[in-house]
């Protein structure tokens, strides 16, 4: 999802970018959860009970891993690359713009059906050399408008890059 306010572009994973991570989880889930109220009815109690807890259990933990997936957010501004990540507390990392030098787009299979993709960014940061953004729409020209903007930075700090062939 992209929104642009005065600190910038920011992009947080699309919801189908959950479905292309859990979408093995969530199939399993909907067949317990379909099949709990046949086996109440056919089976001993403790099966039931033991699909009905399995069922609570998978729900939890895609509710956990929902939630961390969105509770992530990427802004892009002037000179940083910020990640906002946490679901009960808060953590801000911030990358240079300027330490950036690569980029790869890539899409698993499920990604391609949902239509996402994760974009990877590439720094010189000692915490953050690689950085994955997982869910960026994909019609989203994510890499090529932080391109621009890494590419600004490195002018307005006389940053030039040096390749030894």
């Amino acid at each position: 999802m992209k929104t642009a306010d005065n600190t910038g572009v920011s992009v947080r994973a699309d919801f189908r970018q959950f479905l292309a991570e859990d979408l093995l989880i969530i199939t399993v889930t909907g067949i317990l959860t379909g099949a709990a109220p046949v086996l109440v009815r056919h089976y001993d109690h403790y099966v039931a009970l033991a699909v009905v807890l399995m069922t609570v259990f998978m729900l939890s933990v895609l509710a956990i891993r929902y939630a961390m997936l969105v509770c992530v957010r990427w802004t892009v501004e002037d000179e940083m690359l910020c990640r906002t990540s946490g679901v009960l507390s808060r953590n801000t990392d911030y990358i240079e713009l300027y330490r950036i030098v690569d980029y790869q787009e890539s899409r698993t299979f499920t990604q391609r059906l949902l239509g996402v993709k994760t974009v990877t960014i590439y720094s010189t940061d000692k915490s953050d050399a690689v950085s994955d953004i997982p869910g960026v729409p994909a019609d989203m020209d994510f890499i090529g408008m932080l391109r621009e903007k890494v590419e600004e930075c490195k002018r307005e700090r006389n940053i030039y890059e040096i390749a030894n062939r």
